[in-house]
């Protein structure tokens, strides 16, 4: 595996993976990060005929999106501020970033509403780009089980948005 090019082709879908799952922009940049840490600190593991390597890297993004969900869930009862939102100033935005923030703020809602299985094979698949195959591969579900999840899912999804 050539970790630049591999870095350097995966880092905005994985980035974007990760931000699904996550949605919070500053949690998800950081799970990013360890994400990268760990593919490169252990990159001679990857073992290229047990899958390909973009397979690999989002076993580690999931792997750590599920750490911090369980470590949230932790930070939840032990702290009092672990459910403050943080604001952030927004510039004044031209209509169609505005519009195009308001159908992501409405994508991201309703993936929320999703279950996390659901979630996370919606997010292989669109943010991820893989295809059913590797989806099953990567989670150990059936070809056949991704595939109804995941048209499932898109059919909820649809429901929930309405007339986008």
């Amino acid at each position: 595996m050539n970790f630049d090019e591999t870095y350097n082709r995966l880092f905005k879908p994985v980035l974007a993976y990760v931000q699904s799952r996550v949605q919070n922009a500053a949690a998800a940049a950081d799970i990013a990060s360890r994400v990268w840490q760990k593919a490169f600190e252990h990159q001679g593991q990857y073992r290229p005929e047990k899958g390909l390597a973009d397979q690999w890297i989002f076993g580690i993004a999931r792997n750590e999106v599920n750490k911090y969900f369980g470590f949230w869930e932790i930070k939840r009862f032990l702290s009092l501020t672990a459910q403050e939102e943080v604001f952030q100033s927004q510039e004044a935005l031209p209509p169609q970033q505005l519009e195009r923030q308001e159908l992501n703020r409405r994508l991201l809602g309703a993936l929320q509403r999703l279950a996390s299985r659901e979630r996370d094979l919606v997010s292989l698949k669109f943010y991820g780009g893989f295809n059913n195959r590797q989806i099953a591969h990567l989670t150990g579900y059936s070809e056949s089980n991704v595939g109804t999840i995941l048209s499932r899912a898109v059919q909820k999804l649809r429901t929930l948005l309405g007339d986008l």
